[in-house]
């Protein structure tokens, strides 16, 4: 799908959380310029959030996706009618809101599958709810491989134009050694390649970051470097990729920031991502590469915290829209 204005799917994620009251917010300031939305979900729910905040509701609703391909109008909403309006401002997991959040994005994707959107955006979830709602899963990856056929699916994040991948995300720490590996780097950094491609970078510049304190000193304070990711990059190198490392952690950031590099491979999940949200917290975009479909998420969670309370930022998940329209326009 490649129209100037595609329909971009949005889904509220976990609806107990802060994902109405956001995509209310950015509906109602009006939608990115670069696309139109389809809100993917319970109808009743959206209704009940724009009501919280005192806007008014003015959207289509359908309960046919064929009734939404004769709209013209910039936002709408496809039904889903699953009664979750009693889970709103709940404020913690629940079984119910897992489920609502796994069928909406299920069918969002779905969609995409169906060339009738462009891509699909899921509004902020944590695993345990997932899990709790879809006990076969683990979190929305697994959900996504399993329904698109895309093993290899991997997400990377965005801040600004610098690009990151973690090859040790949601593991506990000591684990991390061990999967760090000549193949995990390797794979990470063409994975990482085929992302700024695709995001229409020409020539990407890839950083690949330590994993010791001062790239190993040589051995004195670890030897990962040495062993498992300076093979790894010859052999990137040796594929024709522009790559550089292992760079010291705590500046590999600072260098691409200024515009030495358009992505760079961490090693593990708070070396990538401490760095990115000091440098844009509200700016964090998750994209899905190595999908047949278009898909992005905001960076954060259902912030459970703000949940009813009407202050939620808006801004990541309007990033994520503009990321996706974006991509989907280049499809």
């Amino acid at each position: 799908m490649s129209e100037d204005r595609p329909l971009i799917a949005v889904t509220m994620g976990d609806i107990t959380g802060i994902g109405p009251e956001i995509l209310v917010k950015v509906v109602s300031g009006g939608p990115p310029d670069n696309c139109r939305l389809l809100v993917v979900g319970d109808a009743q729910v959206l209704r009940a959030s724009f009501d919280a905040l005192g806007a008014s509701f003015a959207l289509p609703v359908f309960r046919d996706i064929e009734e939404v391909a004769g709209s013209e109008a910039p936002v709408m909403v496809l039904d889903l009618a699953q009664g979750g309006g009693e889970l709103l401002a709940l404020a913690r997991p629940h079984p119910e809101a897992g489920r609502m959040a796994a069928e909406a994005l299920v069918r969002a994707a779905e969609l995409a599958m169906a060339r009738k959107v462009g891509g699909v955006v899921f509004g902020p979830l944590v695993k345990e709810t997932l899990h709790l709602g879809e006990r076969k899963y683990n979190d929305e990856t697994e959900i996504l491989r399993e329904l698109l056929q895309a093993p290899e699916m991997k997400s990377v994040a965005k801040v600004g134009e610098v690009f990151r991948i973690t090859i040790a995300e949601h593991v506990p720490l000591k684990q991390v050694p061990d999967l760090v590996t000549p193949q995990s780097v390797l794979g990470a950094i063409q994975l990482l390649h085929e992302a700024l491609l695709l995001y229409g970078k020409k020539s990407p510049r890839i950083a690949v970051a330590a994993l010791n304190p001062h790239a190993g000193e040589g051995g004195m304070v670890g030897r990962e470097e040495i062993e498992q990711i300076t093979p790894a990059i010859e052999q990137a190198r040796a594929e024709g990729l522009d790559v550089s490392g292992p760079i010291p952690a705590d500046t590999v950031y600072v260098r691409a920031f200024k515009g030495q590099f358009d992505g760079v491979v961490n090693m593990y999940h708070d070396q990538a991502n401490i760095a990115l949200k000091m440098a844009g917290f509200g700016e964090i975009v998750i994209l899905f590469v190595r999908s047949p479909i278009v898909i992005t998420t905001p960076s954060h969670g259902p912030a459970y915290g703000k949940a009813g309370k009407g202050t939620a930022d808006p801004n990541n998940l309007r990033a994520a829209i503009e990321v996706a329209a974006s991509l989907a326009q280049q499809r």
